[in-house]
C-alpha cells in the first residue's frame, strides 16, 4: 500500500505519495504567482524536493528576497557550466553568491580576457534558452568521487573527501554537475537577467602557499530594470 505524506501548504492540507516531488502540489495552490522554492522548519527547499515526511511548507516568489540568493547560486552554476562547456580541461573550485551577486573560481592557466568574458557570457544565455532543469543528485560519496575524477575536477574531489558525508548531494543540468547542497532554481530558464562584471586572483581556500585560481565576478536579478539600474548604479 503506498504511503501518503501528510503536507499542510498555509490553511491547506494535502496527501501525496511518498517520494512525490512537492512541486506535485503547484496546480492545487491558489496562488497567482508561481512559487519557486519551498520552506520548511527555516530551510528552503527546491522545488523538486520529496515528500519525506509530514510538515509544513511555506511557498516563497521571486520578489522574496532569500529568493534572490538561490537565484544568484544558481547563476554561479550556470557560469561554471559554461565555462567547462568552452574551456575543456579548466578546473571548477567553488561558487557562491555574494551580497550583489556570485563569483565562480576556476584553475587556469590563461588569463580570462574580456573577450572570453562575453564568449562565456553568451554561453550562459545559450544555455537559459535550453531551458534545462536543475536535479539534486544523491550519490555515495565513492561514486562521487570517481564521477568528478574522471571529469579531471581535482579541486572537486578535494572538497568532497574533506566536506563529504557518506551521501554527497550533488545538481546537475544537462551534462554539467556540481558538488553543492542546494537548494537551486527548477530549470536554467528562470536565470534570465544577468551580467558577468570581472576577474580577479583567488587563493584556493584562501591559502597563498596553495593554486592561485580565477575568480569570475557576475550579478543577476529577477527583472531587467533590477539589472540596469544595478549596472546603472555601477557606472
Amino acid at each position: 500500500m503506498e504511503e501518503l505524506i501528510r503536507i499542510k501548504v498555509e490553511e491547506s492540507i494535502f496527501f501525496i505519495k511518498k517520494g512525490t516531488p512537492l512541486s506535485e502540489l503547484l496546480t492545487e495552490l491558489p496562488f497567482d504567482q508561481k512559487p519557486i522554492l519551498f520552506r520548511s522548519d527555516g530551510q528552503l527547499l527546491d522545488l523538486s524536493h520529496p515528500a519525506d515526511r509530514e510538515r509544513e511548507i511555506f511557498p516563497v516568489f521571486s520578489g522574496d528576497p532569500e529568493a534572490l540568493e538561490v537565484l544568484r547560486h544558481s547563476a554561479a552554476h550556470l557560469l561554471a557550466h559554461a565555462v567547462t562547456d568552452l574551456f575543456p580541461g579548466v578546473q571548477v573550485g567553488i561558487g557562491p553568491s555574494v551580497e550583489n551577486g556570485f563569483y565562480y573560481d576556476f584553475l587556469r592557466e590563461t588569463p580570462f580576457t574580456p573577450e572570453d568574458l562575453e564568449a562565456i557570457e553568451n554561453r550562459m544565455r545559450e544555455i537559459v534558452n535550453l531551458n534545462q532543469p536543475i536535479k539534486r543528485l544523491l550519490l555515495p560519496k565513492e561514486e562521487a568521487i570517481r564521477i568528478f575524477k574522471e571529469r579531471g575536477q581535482e579541486l572537486k574531489v578535494e572538497l568532497i573527501q574533506e566536506k563529504g558525508g557518506a551521501e554527497v548531494s550533488c545538481y546537475t543540468q544537462g551534462d554539467f554537475i556540481d558538488f553543492c547542497l542546494g537548494p537551486h532554481l527548477p530549470s536554467t530558464g528562470y536565470i534570465q537577467h544577468f551580467k558577468l562584471l570581472s576577474v580577479s586572483g583567488a587563493y584556493w581556500k584562501g591559502d597563498e602557499s596553495g593554486p592561485q585560481l580565477q575568480r569570475i565576478y557576475g550579478t543577476a536579478f529577477f527583472s531587467e530594470k533590477e539589472l540596469e539600474d544595478y549596472l546603472n548604479f555601477l557606472e
